[in-house]
């Protein structure tokens, strides 16, 4: 099973290499599509926003169903406490049809609800920010290997950006992990990490910066006994660059995948990382 990460990158980002979200959402399904296809399955954690991309990878699998295996063996789909809780039955069982749900339960000691609005609490979004953690951990146990691309690098609900958060998880596990770095974001911080640089977006410097209510969400966080360590994060993904083939391919290739914005590039390089790691193992 292929875990996929992906949130929309910043438009400066995108801008500044003349692309637009459409891309990165073609990148994506297009990745998905041949991951499917070759055989694999496919993790993702997100929510169920309106013309998000949970929506898509539905979507995708209706248009491309086989009938030969059935969606809820090809799409996992986690959700963190308490997102799960705001699904109807209807919701639940639509959702049935195409994907299999993974319910993560509250962290312990959680309250029986908190509020999922912008007018949350630091201490709700403490206690998000755990639920999410929860749940890309459990991913990361579940799941062969990682891709990442695009990503938001502020404006998170947690502590962390969660497309860096799985990526650092993928490497601590030793998950292979891909990272198609061409399309900016947090891919692209990921790769400078991976590289062992250090990118700024990963810095709570940044977050109190460019994230809104970040200060008072870590002023939240200590008072429970949490403190966000973008330093061990960043040591994880080094130590990951430093292997060798940390995703099965040449220091060429992944060079060719964090630069390219070629969809087909980063679908061929995917796939042949990924071939090469059934191989190997």
């Amino acid at each position: 099973m292929v875990g996929v990460s992906i949130s929309e990158p910043p438009q400066d980002d995108l801008i500044e290499r003349g692309l637009s979200e459409l891309h990165v959402r073609h990148t994506f399904v297009e990745v998905v599509r041949h991951i499917l296809a070759a055989g694999w399955s496919v993790a993702y954690g997100g929510d169920f926003r309106a013309a998000g991309y949970t929506e898509t990878l539905f979507d995708l699998i209706r248009t491309y169903d086989r009938p030969d295996v059935l969606g809820p063996e090809r799409v996992l789909a986690y959700l963190a406490w308490p997102t799960w809780t705001t699904l109807t039955d209807t919701d639940v069982a639509e959702i049935a049809n195409i994907a299999t749900l993974k319910s993560i339960a509250a962290p312990a000691g959680a309250p029986a609800a908190i509020r999922l609005d912008k007018s949350m609490e630091p201490l709700d979004r403490v206690w998000l920010s755990q639920s999410l953690s929860m749940m890309r951990n459990q991913m990361t146990t579940e799941i062969d290997a990682r891709v990442v691309l695009g990503g938001r690098v502020s404006g998170q609900q947690g502590l962390y950006p969660g497309v860096a958060e799985e990526a650092m998880l993928a490497a601590s596990a030793g998950r292979p992990l891909f990272v198609a770095g061409g399309f900016g974001g947090c891919a692209r911080a990921i790769a400078e990490a991976l590289g062992g640089r250090a990118p700024r977006e990963l810095s709570v410097e940044y977050q109190l910066a460019n994230t809104s209510g970040y200060g008072e969400l870590v002023s939240a966080a200590l008072g429970v006994g949490l403190e966000p360590d973008f330093e061990a994060m960043l040591q994880e993904l080094r130590a990951a660059g430093d292997g060798e083939q940390y995703n099965r391919l040449t220091a060429a290739e992944n060079q060719d995948l964090i630069t390219t914005d070629d969809a087909d590039k980063v679908v061929s390089l995917v796939l042949r990382g990924l071939r090469r790691a059934v191989s190997d193992s």
